[in-house]
């Protein structure tokens, strides 16, 4: 099950998102801006619906500083409708935009159209192997091949971002959590553990970046 998070300080709607939401994802809620980039920064997760005029910091700048560390699919609500708002919000980092009031049906259409696009297909075939998104788990034929947790993670993120230069930085903030210390050799242990179940091609190093998935 995804995770989405809402960030949104009208209480009242805040609650009829995550009712509404709640049976299809799991929800994790903020109220103002610097509590949603903490939340982004600590915790795995798919999509966040970010309102714009928000207490501490505004959507704007919660988006911008989410963008320094995660590429997370994010949808603005805001009454705001002017052309240079919308422009302002596509780029600090918007996915969509949808503007109040809305039908929650709508978002709902958006929400999946977003989910969809950014994982494609569940199942993703490398090679001889197959790789589900969701269950994040790896198999060649019927065989189950074991991944850690953090390489499946992190061959997830490859997966997402193809033929593109993934930092350290990048990987570190996507598979470990907030109360774990990041560790450079475990991470160059989880790329050998992938490069030998999947062939040393599949992963190019970067020298003092990062890594690129090419497989």
């Amino acid at each position: 099950m995804e995770t989405l998070l809402i960030v949104e300080d009208d209480k009242d709607l805040n609650e009829t998102l995550f009712d509404f939401l709640s049976d299809k994802y799991q929800i994790i809620r903020a109220f103002d801006g610097d509590e949603a980039v903490k939340l982004a920064y600590e915790k795995h997760i798919d999509l966040i619906i970010l309102d714009v005029k928000l207490p501490k910091m505004d959507g704007f700048s919660v988006a911008s500083e989410i963008r320094k560390f995660k590429s997370t699919p994010i949808i603005f609500l805001t009454s705001l409708d002017s052309q240079k708002d919308i422009e302002k919000g596509f780029l600090s980092g918007a996915d969509d935009y949808i503007k109040k009031p809305f039908s929650l049906k709508e978002l709902l259409f958006r929400i999946e159209a977003i989910l969809k696009r950014i994982y494609k297909s569940q199942k993703v075939k490398i090679k001889d192997f197959i790789f589900d998104m969701k269950s994040l788990e790896l198999f060649k034929d019927t065989e189950k091949i074991h991944l850690k947790t953090k390489e499946a993670k992190l061959l997830k993120l490859f997966l997402t971002k193809k033929n593109q230069v993934i930092t350290k930085n990048e990987i570190f903030n996507e598979i470990y959590e907030y109360d774990e210390t990041p560790n450079e050799n475990s991470l160059r242990t989880f790329i050998r553990d992938i490069r030998h179940i999947l062939g040393n091609e599949v992963i190019e190093t970067i020298k003092g970046v990062g890594y690129k998935f090419v497989g």
